[in-house]
């Protein structure tokens, strides 16, 4: 891509010469696309697509699978799923991106999730039993993994959360895990219940991991936990 600019210079008059002359030249920048070269201006445009080449912009191709996953019962603003797909790595962190959404969406979903493995049957020889909840089971590996950054990660994928996001990653053609995209999936997640908890309150926001995510991530941490 190329921009042309022109530049004109009159010169003085010189002694008894009232004569202007005009010289005019045009001077072509050249914005580079693809991979960083030194020295070459790179395009500002390419700063704003994802490793899959979609530019980011509000539209509902970007955030319809955000907003059919909330379906009409948890509501949020167009302005808002495209933030929740947005991760701070993109375009230097120009864009609103999902962080503080994110950590608000990880110590509910991490409390939901204690009262939710606290709740089930207590067993017989649990060592810590309060009014008939069973505090132990928080210890163990199914509890401690149910709400992380792995098993939330997966599930995003599982459930198609991640089909458009916008982040940038050093290597995007390593696994999954190793570049960067499951954690960036599970701040996905994390900020889509940080979203909902804003706009429709933490009743609400508990009803959408009850409806929508805790079965799901129950089994994908289960078979993480069997895989290991």
């Amino acid at each position: 891509m190329s921009i042309r600019q022109a530049t004109q210079y009159t010169p003085r008059s010189i002694g008894f010469c009232h004569r202007s002359t005009s010289i005019s030249f045009n001077r072509s920048i050249y914005l580079h696309k693809g991979p960083r070269v030194e020295g070459l201006k790179r395009d500002p445009k390419e700063v704003f697509l994802n490793h899959n080449g979609i530019e980011y912009e509000l539209n509902q191709n970007n955030i319809q699978h955000i907003k059919s996953y909330l379906g009409d019962k948890f509501p949020i603003p167009d302005e808002i799923a495209l933030q929740i797909i947005t991760h701070k790595s993109f375009g230097n962190g120009i864009k609103p991106y999902n962080e503080k959404l994110a950590a608000m969406g990880s110590k509910l979903l991490s409390l939901f999730a204690a009262k939710h493995v606290v709740n089930k049957s207590t067993a017989t020889d649990a060592k810590l039993a309060i009014n008939g909840k069973n505090l132990s089971i928080l210890g163990s590996p199914n509890a401690k993994e149910l709400p992380g950054r792995i098993s939330t990660g997966y599930f995003a994928k599982l459930n198609g959360l991640n089909d458009v996001m916008f982040w940038k990653s050093r290597n995007p053609t390593l696994s999954f895990e190793s570049s960067g995209e499951l954690k960036v999936s599970s701040q996905l997640l994390y900020s889509l219940i940080g979203a909902v908890n804003i706009y429709h309150g933490k009743a609400k926001a508990e009803e959408f991991i009850s409806d929508n995510i805790i079965k799901g991530l129950e089994q994908v941490t289960d078979d993480l936990v069997h895989r290991k």
